[in-house]
This record gives structure tokens, sequence and C-alpha cells, in this order.
């Protein structure tokens, strides 16, 4: 069978529905419960459908039992009916009963059954200073019900949406009650007994009959009349629903379905159609707290949770993140201040160790040049001394052999007191070679390496690492020598080095090598080429190639390696720089030394 075919045939089974009577075998009777408060206008829909349903499904099979709203609500929880016809409103009200939706009213009018429910604000046409929601705040209001929902409940709403609280913005509320209905809440604004009243939509213009009442007395607040042709001042909401409840079986509620949708329109073209969207009604119900959501209104714990857990989930959220951050916080300056006071700590040991060896080398320094010039004031002062000596007693013997005259005598206690002078300078001259001697050095076998390391890390330390030291030493080059002589040398030649390069930040190369028996220590620098008349005075005690420079630290180091029967030599490189070699014999099994002696 084609799809064609069973369409046709589906819709000549529901049109047959429709206009034939049938009688269903069932023992269970279907019981229609209806609002009172039906809309007159389209009270044709509401009778053609009364008698459709009866119809199809038999008197006996079949009654239909009006309500009061109350009454209606009673019903339904105490399963009194199978289907009702109420509001949207009254229909989502009971969505915890298990009800669901089979349609909504429509008509040419309101062609979207989601959208053909709504209310108006009437107030009297002299009351000029009504002319927005906000001038109605604090004034009295007249509705219907307040269980109403096109009436009331749909104009609240509005009130909310407005921005204000709808429970305190009316100073009054009058309800004229379901028998007066809409014609009630007309009748006490034109009185002057409310400021302002909820009518349902369009009931003003299909309602008011012109023989009581002069519309042209009345005005729409907010009028939205453009959307559908009729008064309102509202959104719009689903219209008058037929619903089921959890006792009709599926079967039931399926063939009822059919036949509402096979019902043609009424002469006003009223019809029944789909709703899809009851959004907006359970949102009024939820912001206004009615209905489902009427324990809202007590502020219970559940409630309170219920309601406000995002809010609480963020605070708590916060707090454990303050929580969090602090602990963190602490964490992180407890070790930032650890780790202060151990750079604080290494600073102060830097320091310290910069000083003692700024200290120590100062030390050496002192040492090495009062030693030299204990030597130097014993060699170089004992030979013109002895000349003076020698030619004072010459005179003193040529003076005796002459004639005895007051000026020879004068003479000769010049020269008596010329050569006792001579003997008292030479006897200073004694101390001071005596106290030069005094100075004992002693070798031992030690690795120049190991001195060399210890002299970089004094000189680099001293320098507060200004001045970079590259080293390449060979362990295990053993010499004959005095550990801290040794590393005077070393560190003699280091400073010469730095103060040949300057500013340069090229770092300045050690290295520590054997050589055919010798250890070599050899010192390069990228300072200044020096010229040949340069090169020799390095080679002259107490010369020096820098301006103001007496040579002093160069001859403390040549007296040292001479001590140590070593030698010292100065090469220029083939760039720029000069390399200071010094080389001390080569210490193997302790025999080598022995043997040069």
């Amino acid at each position: 069978m084609s799809f064609l075919t069973r369409s046709k045939r589906l819709i000549l089974t529901l049109s047959l529905s429709a206009i034939i009577p049938c009688a269903q075998a069932s023992n269970d009777t279907i019981t229609l419960g209806v609002s009172s408060r039906v809309p007159n206008v389209n009270e044709d829909l509401i009778l053609k459908t009364e008698r459709v349903l009866t119809d199809h499904f038999g008197p006996k099979n079949f009654r239909i039992v009006h309500y009061s709203l109350d009454g209606l609500v009673e019903a339904i929880k105490e399963g009194e009916v199978d289907i009702f016809l109420s509001s949207a409103g009254l229909y989502r009200r009971m969505s915890s009963e298990g009800v669901r939706d089979l349609v909504a009213l429509a008509s040419p009018r309101f062609p979207d059954p989601n959208h053909s429910e709504g209310s108006a604000f009437i107030v009297r046409n002299d009351r000029t200073d009504l002319q927005s929601i906000k001038d109605l705040k604090g004034k009295i209001l007249a509705a219907n019900s307040p269980t109403g929902f096109s009436g009331y409940q749909i104009g609240l709403y509005e009130i909310f949406k407005a921005g204000y609280d709808p429970e305190r913005f009316f100073s009054k509320t009058i309800f004229t009650g379901e028998r007066e209905k809409m014609k009630g809440v007309v009748q006490a604004v034109l009185d002057g007994k409310a400021d302002v009243g909820f009518l349902r939509l369009c009931y003003f213009e299909d309602m008011i009959d012109p023989k009581e009442t002069d519309p042209n007395q009345l005005r729409i607040i907010g009028d939205r009349k453009k959307e559908l042709n009729c008064s309102h001042s509202t959104d719009l909401y689903p219209s008058w629903t037929i619903s089921t409840t959890r006792h009709i079986s599926p079967e039931k509620a399926k063939e009822v379905l059919q036949v509402l949708l096979a019902i043609s329109p009424t002469e006003k073209g009223a019809f029944w159609g789909l709703a899809s969207n009851y959004h907006g009604v359970d949102s009024l119900f939820k912001d206004l707290k009615l209905g489902p959501w009427y324990y809202l209104r007590e502020w219970t714990v559940n409630r309170f949770l219920s309601t406000y857990w995002p809010f609480l989930a963020l605070f708590l959220l916060c707090i454990f993140g303050l929580i969090a951050h602090g602990f963190r916080t602490e964490i992180l300056v407890r070790r930032k201040t650890e780790e202060l006071e151990l750079a604080h700590k290494s600073q102060t040991q830097l320091l310290q160790r910069a000083k003692s060896a700024s200290e120590r080398l100062d030390s050496l320094q002192k040492m090495g040049a009062i030693g030299q010039m204990s030597s130097i004031i014993s060699h170089e002062l004992r030979q013109p001394l002895a000349t003076i000596q020698m030619y004072t007693r010459g005179g003193l013997r040529v003076i005796e052999g002459l004639e005895n005259t007051k000026e020879n005598s004068k003479i000769v206690s010049a020269f008596s007191l010329i050569d006792k002078q001579c003997v008292k300078m030479e006897s200073i001259i004694e101390k001071v070679r005596s106290y030069a001697k005094q100075k004992k050095t002693k070798h031992e076998l030690i690795d120049a390496a190991e001195i060399a390391k210890i002299a970089v890390e004094n000189f680099e330390i001293s320098k507060n690492g200004s001045v970079k030291v590259k080293t390449d030493f060979q362990t295990g080059s053993f010499v004959w020598a005095d550990s801290l002589e040794l590393e005077l040398v070393i560190v003699n030649l280091l400073r010469n080095a730095s103060e040949a390069q300057g500013s340069l930040s090229e770092p300045i190369r050690i290295s520590v090598t054997q050589a055919e028996n010798k250890v070599e220590i050899s010192i390069l620098d990228k300072g200044r080429n020096l010229s040949e008349e340069e090169l020799e005075k390095l080679k002259v005690p107490l010369t020096s190639t820098k301006e103001n420079g007496m040579g002093l630290g160069l001859t403390i180091v040549k007296t040292i390696v001479e001590a140590h029967r070593g030698k010292i030599s100065f090469k220029r490189n083939t760039d720029v720089g000069l390399t200071v070699t010094v080389s001390f014999p080569l210490v193997k099994d302790g025999f080598e030394w022995q043997a040069q002696k």
C-alpha cells in the first residue's frame, strides 16, 4: 500500500469519525471535566466539541461535568476526570499530577496555538495620569479571580517583567469573582472603584455590549493591537487546552485526539490545533512562585538550597579558592623567605670568602715585598757603603802623614765621624739582612695543579666575579716548593694579566702542564701588544711597562721562581696579548729534585 493510499484512507477515517457516531465497545466511561470559566467568544466550539465527543463514544460511555476552577483542580487530583477543558495556565499548574495536553484552541485571529491568549490593562479614558505600566504603581486593581490565568496571572507577570514586585505593586486588588467574570472588572473601573482592570484577550472588542457600556469610556494601557488586531497589553501564551489525566488509557487518549483534530472549524473559524511551546507558561508560574512552584514561597532549607545552589556553589568555590590561595601564598612566602635567607647567607659567605681571599693575597704580597725589599737593601747598599768606607779610611791615612795643624785636625775628625757612621750603617744593613734570612721557606711535595686551582678561586673571589679565568690543569704535576710562595707567584701573574686586559670581557687563560721533566704554569692574556723595548723591561728588576708602576710584583715573582730553581719567560701571542710561563723541575718518585741540587 502506497503512502498516498494510506494518507487518503486516514483522512477518510478521521472525517467519518467526526460525522458518524461510533459507539465503541467499552465498558469504561470517559469523563470530561469542563472549567466553568470558558471563553464566551468561543462557546460555539466548546458546545460542538461536547456534542461530537458524546456522539462518538455514546451517552453511556461519555459524560461531561462542569466544575468551578477550584472544583476542577480537586477533581483532577482525585482522579474523577479522564480529560478536561481549561486554560493553559490550569493545565500547566496540574503538570505534577501527570496531565498531558492534547489540543489547544486556535482561530483565524490566532492561527498560532502557542500565542493565542493574553491580557489587556483597561483604564478610564479620562485618566490622563495613567499612560504606562509605571503609572499604575500604587493604584487599585480589579481582576476576576486570584487563580485566573488570563484575567489575573498574565497581567501580574507583565508587571514582573517590567522590573517590579507584582505583590507590592498595587495598593489594593479587588476580585469580582467567577460569577461576574470580566463584566464586573469593567464595571469596577467605570465606577471608579478601581484605577485599572485586567481583561482577557479580545474581551474589549468582542464581549462589551455597546448598549450597556460605551467602549469609548475605556482605554488600553500599552495596547499591542497591531500584532493580532485584538487589544492586549502583555505577551501571548497558549489558549484553552484539552488535556488528559493519568487515568485514561493510551488507546482512549489517542482516540480522543483523533476525534478532536477531525472536528471542523466553527462559523467563526475556531478549531483545535496543536500547541508545542508551554515554556512561557512555566516561566510565569516559576517567576511568580505559583502552581508547581508555590513551594518557593516557603523559606525552607531545601528551597534555599534548590534556589540558590549555583550561588552557594560559587560562594563555596570562592571560599575554597581563597583558602587555597592563602595556603599557596603562605607556602610561596615561606619558600621565598627561605630562598632569600639562603641567598643572603650565601652572599655573606661569598663576601667573607672574598674578604679572606683579598686579605690573604695582600698578606702574601706584603710578605713577598718585605722579603724582596730586605734583599734589595742588603744587596744594593752594601757595595756603595763599602766604597765610602774605603775612601774615608784612605783619606785618614793620607792626613795622618801630614803636619799636625788645626785644619788637618778638623779633617781627621770629620773623616773619623764618617767612618763611624759607615760602621753604624753596616750594622743596620746586617740587621736587615738577618731579618730577611729569618723567613725560612718550607719546601714540600705539592701538586702544582691544586695550588693553581686554589690561587684561581681566591683571585676570582677577590674580584667579585668581575674577572673570569679559564683553566686547563694537568693533575699530578708534582714539584718541591713552598705552597704559599707558589700561590703568590700565580696570583701576581693573574693580577698582571687582568690589569693588562683592562675592561675586556675575554677570560684569562691559565694552564698547568708537564713537558720534559718540567712543570709549566702558563698565563695568557688578551691585552695590548708590547714592543721589544717593553718586553725587555720585564726582564729587569724593579721596572714596569705600566705607567707609575714599580715592577715590584714581577720582581717578587722572579725571586721566588729562582729560589725554587725555576725559570720565567715572556712571549708575545700571535694575535694580541702576552703569555707568561714559569717552569719548575718535575718530581717523579721524589728523585729529580735532589738530582738537580
